[in-house]
């Protein structure tokens, strides 16, 4: 099996036994594919970080305050109050925000520019007022963000992985 992975790197795997000439010529004789791919994740991937899962602790501490102020700054310009904010380590979601009117935050987000950040701030306060993706919702995201598409597909060209 042969894989490309989002960092570029070419994953392959075969039975144990395989002669590595045979691993080598399927390799190569899907070179045009795997640079395809390599390409791919570049153009959609502008920003790629690795995170030591040594620090993640520490980046959560240093981005809460942050977090706190777009979140109260928006909280007041819409409205709304949270029952509380945290930053998580959160792999698979920029923010969250629950039921409870609890907000969680990805440490991930210490590294997006501080637009992607007003924009997840907006899009889990939002949450307050509409707990789903209805259009309704995005009304009030686009009431406090009217780029927020721009911002949407910004943030989607991070890939941040820890290790």
């Amino acid at each position: 099996m042969l894989t490309v992975k989002v960092n570029g790197e070419v994953e392959v795997r075969a039975g144990y036994n395989t002669p590595d000439n045979i691993i080598q010529s399927f390799v190569a004789s899907h070179s045009d594919w795997i640079k395809k791919q390599q390409a791919k994740f570049a153009d959609r991937y502008h920003h790629r970080i690795v995170v030591p899962k040594s620090d993640r602790e520490h980046i959560k501490k240093q981005l809460l305050p942050q977090m706190l102020q777009l979140s109260e700054y928006y909280s007041q310009l819409m409205d709304v109050t949270p029952n509380g904010i945290k930053i998580t380590s959160a792999q698979k979601r920029w923010g969250s925000c629950n039921s409870n009117k609890s907000i969680c935050f990805s440490y991930r987000l210490a590294f997006v520019s501080d637009r992607c950040k007003r924009y997840v701030v907006i899009h889990e306060l939002s949450h307050l007022k509409q707990l789903n993706h209805s259009q309704k919702f995005y009304d009030i995201v686009k009431k406090y963000m009217p780029d927020y598409k721009e911002a949407e597909k910004e943030l989607e060209g991070y890939y941040i992985k820890e290790e």
